[in-house]
């Protein structure tokens, strides 16, 4: 595994308050990943350490091999990063506060048209600020964080305070970014259900402890929660019928010779024996886990280790 940010036993005190405990987590390359934990569990200083903009009281960090403390500028080199809340002038035109931080950066106005165009904001470069939706605020901050063409974006909240149609956009819009240019990314936030469809790792912290992380796919085998395969077959729909019949199966639903197959956690290996025993039988190509109840490992992890 490519790890590309390594945390070793972390802490950070501000005055007597102890906001990191001694977290221990990595990040590997390719991976989106979920910080998830309660308000004032420790995600948001977590999130400036990496970046550079506050010093650690203890531990090791590495981004990229490199401290971000000693060597910040090589790490914003490679790192791009959304604030929780980040704030603009309301007078300012879009196009002047990317230009702005483009040219602090070394580029010109092509790299304003492209993060512009990749965030879907091209047509707002004339709009002031002050007449932006939180929604399109919340885009202007990602076209600023993807200025250089980052390898690692950090995401503190990018849905906070967003109306429900504005987050699922924006969680589309990070997918698609993410699909499209290849950057790992870290997500921030404290609502479990929206980042189930976007995340395919987790790091699980409350209290400034890092209770658990790595894959979902392995988070859910581990803590024995609702599983969901996929399998494509040629006789999708008699697999479909056969996979019903068993008590560890939760559901199947058949989308165009692909099944979707939900099942109890604890007993995933013997489904995926299962399966690979009737390969011939139903004509199997291929079939993996692709996803978990999120909200089932959070519950499990913290019930356990409260």
């Amino acid at each position: 595994m490519n790890e590309i940010v390594k945390v070793r036993e972390l802490r950070k005190n501000y005055g007597r308050f102890p906001a990191l405990r001694g977290a221990t987590f990595s990040v590997p390359r390719g991976a989106t990943v979920g910080l998830l934990g309660p308000n004032g569990s420790g995600k948001t200083t977590t999130i400036k350490i990496l970046i550079g903009l506050l010093r650690r009281n203890g531990g090791i960090v590495e981004v990229f091999g490199y401290d971000p403390w000693q060597d910040e500028i090589e790490v914003k080199k490679r790192v791009g990063v959304l604030h929780e809340r980040p704030l603009y002038p309301l007078n300012a035109r879009v196009k002047e506060i990317l230009r702005y931080a483009s040219r602090l950066r070394g580029y010109d106005d092509r790299e304003v048209q492209r993060v512009a165009g990749l965030v879907g904001i091209r047509d707002m470069l004339d709009f002031k600020v002050k007449n932006l939706s939180r929604g399109y605020l919340q885009r202007l901050g990602l076209s600023l964080a993807l200025i250089g063409d980052p390898e690692l974006l950090l995401l503190d909240e990018p849905t906070a305070n967003l109306d429900p149609y504005a987050r699922v956009e924006i969680l589309r819009l990070i997918k698609t970014l993410k699909e499209d240019l290849g950057v790992t990314v870290m997500i921030s936030s404290h609502i479990i259900p929206e980042l189930k469809e976007v995340c395919d790792y987790a790091i699980f912290i409350r209290n400034g402890r890092v209770a658990d992380y790595g894959p979902i796919s392995e988070l859910a085998l581990k803590y024995g929660v609702t599983a969901t395969y996929l399998v494509k077959a040629e006789r999708a729909r008699a697999l479909a019928r056969e996979l019903l019949s068993l008590s560890y199966v939760l559901g199947v639903e058949l989308r165009s010779g692909v099944l979707l197959v939900k099942v109890k956690g604890s007993l995933a290996s013997e489904f995926e024996s299962l399966v690979d025993n009737v390969k011939g039988d139903f004509m199997v190509s291929s079939f993996r886990l692709v996803g978990s109840e999120l909200g089932e490992i959070y519950e499990k992890i913290f019930t356990k280790k409260s």
